[in-house]
């Protein structure tokens, strides 16, 4: 199910979190591709999703699939900032004093 902004919602999803739909109104999207305008799919993440449960609430991740077979992913905080990586989302938390704790 594509929805605004190029995402896909998750198959039986009801409705996001208000936390989650609030990040998603502060982040600027891009409407093309990675590179060379390459068509991609774009699915979000929160901590409702499978495999994302690690996010704080509030906190997003986006996937972008490209034709090619590669993903992107990229993860935002609250106020819409992007990170690169899990381990920048980590190194933002330790910032701010989040304890992670890897089981």
């Amino acid at each position: 199910m594509e929805s605004k902004g190029g995402e896909k919602s998750r198959k039986g999803e009801e409705k996001r979190s208000e936390m989650t739909e609030e990040t998603l109104s502060k982040i600027k999207w891009h409407c093309c591709g990675h590179r060379n305008n390459e068509p991609m799919l774009r699915t979000i993440h929160d901590n409702a999703s499978p495999g994302y449960q690690w996010l704080l609430p509030g906190w997003v991740a986006e996937e972008r699939h490209m034709t090619s077979g590669r993903v992107y992913r990229y993860y935002y905080d609250r106020e819409g900032r992007q990170y690169r990586s899990q381990a920048e989302v980590l190194a933002a938390w330790e910032k701010i004093g989040v304890v992670v704790i890897d089981n």
